[in-house]
């Protein structure tokens, strides 16, 4: 009678723990969906801040290439107005020099004509040689001043323009820059404001989303402990009076059952070694099968790896069959990243530096071509080697490739890379 409460009670006992089990796998998943639910609330709001980020980004870099655009054409018209500049006054200095030239032909072809006339005759016109060469030299330099004053005139007049209209330009550079400075910075404001209200709505809103949703939550949890509850108690009062019907029968048909069961288990004994001596010779043949197989694919096994060996022992001390690394590398600082690239003189040419939003690439190729000739044995032996390489570096952050500067020292260059805005984490 005691064996059958026991076993009535272990059978009891293994269902009231299925029911808790039971129990304990609907609260785990119940906080679970929970957990889950709160997550997607917090990757949603994280999406939606990342995008607002995104879009302040982007209208500063459009204000900062309008900016750069004014500044850029506000030189090219002052490059343009000082071309003009000097394009005339090589124009003036051209025209200045051919009268000059002019003057002084004339000036000695006259001097020529009167002293060939003095000569032959020297004492009837002495007097009035000396009035022509007179009047000639007078009338020389009455010109030469007249074309000595015009041309400073003009010049006078052409820097006057030129400082005009450049004073000009530069005034309305400079308002136009600081116009677009000012509407630039008061655009920046205005967004960044629109952000921070955006950005403390959306948060006031999760908040109060998430505790909404833990209250709902924990009153549904708080419901079904109670209803778990109930039906512990319910059921275990059902299995208390089952137990008492249930030992009724139990005792009945304990004898009857006893006696069948001895005589089942001594048949199933005699199965039992019967199966298992069949059993245990076919294990044992099938294991001298396996081990001779086994035996022959460890031999075949070795054999082929001792033949892979030997090739590679051929090939491990030529530099053809290595992976070259040249000492390129990367390191950083709060504000930059620094990359050092090997790139010698000579190779300057064939090696080329890439820099992209996340990394940054060194790649390039050499080769080198010779020929010898032997004209004792009339031997010619020829090389031709062809190699290329890459070396990638990955950053971590995003960068501005337009503010990076390179720098050459000995066979290394330098390039200073500076860093962007970070990427908004949202597991953070």
């Amino acid at each position: 009678m005691s064996s059958i409460d026991n076993t009535t009670r272990k059978n009891q006992q293994a269902e009231l723990n299925d029911i808790q089990a039971e129990h304990n796998r609907k609260k785990r998943q119940l906080v679970k969906e929970n957990e889950a639910q709160l997550s997607d609330i917090k990757d949603y709001y994280g999406e939606k801040k990342e995008s607002l980020n995104e879009a302040n980004q982007a209208a500063i870099n459009h204000i900062r290439g309008r900016q750069q655009k004014v500044a850029e054409e506000a030189s090219a018209e002052r490059t343009r107005l000082s071309e003009n500049y000097n394009a005339r006054t090589q124009a003036l200095q051209k025209t200045y020099d051919q009268k000059l030239n002019e003057t002084r032909q004339k000036r000695q072809k006259q001097l020529a004509r009167a002293k060939t006339d003095a000569e032959t005759r020297v004492q009837k016109i002495e007097g009035d040689a000396q009035d022509r060469i007179q009047n000639v030299r007078e009338r020389s330099s009455t010109e030469l001043a007249q074309a000595k004053d015009k041309y400073n005139h003009d010049i006078a007049q052409i820097n006057e323009f030129s400082e005009k209209r450049l004073e000009q330009q530069r005034g309305l550079n400079e308002q136009a820059l600081k116009s677009e400075t000012e509407h630039g910075k008061l655009v920046q404001d205005r967004q960044r404001e629109r952000n921070e209200k955006e950005l403390t709505k959306v948060k006031s809103t999760g908040d109060r989303e998430i505790a909404f949703e833990k209250e709902q939550h924990e009153k549904k949890f708080a419901r079904m402990n109670d209803a778990n509850a109930k039906r512990y108690d319910q059921t275990q009062k059902q299995w208390v009076a089952k137990e008492e019907n249930t030992n009724k029968m139990y005792s009945e048909r304990l004898l009857h059952n006893k006696k069948e069961n001895e005589e089942q288990l001594s048949l199933q004994n005699r199965r039992f070694q019967s199966t298992y001596e069949k059993n245990t010779e076919a294990n044992r043949e099938a294991f001298s099968i396996q081990k001779e197989n086994l035996t022959k694919e460890l031999a075949e096994t070795r054999r082929d790896f001792a033949k892979a060996a030997a090739k590679y022992s051929e090939k491990a001390d030529d530099p053809f069959y290595k992976v070259e690394d040249r000492g390129s590398y990367l390191r950083e600082n709060p504000d930059f990243y620094i990359l050092r690239a090997f790139v010698p003189e000579h190779e300057k040419d064939n090696v080329k530096v890439a820099i992209q939003n996340d990394k940054a690439t060194v790649s390039g190729q050499r080769s080198f071509k010779d020929k010898m000739e032997d004209a004792s044995s009339g031997k010619t032996v020829s090389s031709s080697n062809f190699q290329t390489f890459r070396e990638e570096f990955q950053f971590e952050k995003p960068v501005i490739t337009e503010g990076m500067t390179r720098e050459r020292q000995g066979d290394w260059v330098v390039y200073h890379i500076p860093k962007g805005i970070p990427r908004f984490d949202r597991k953070a």
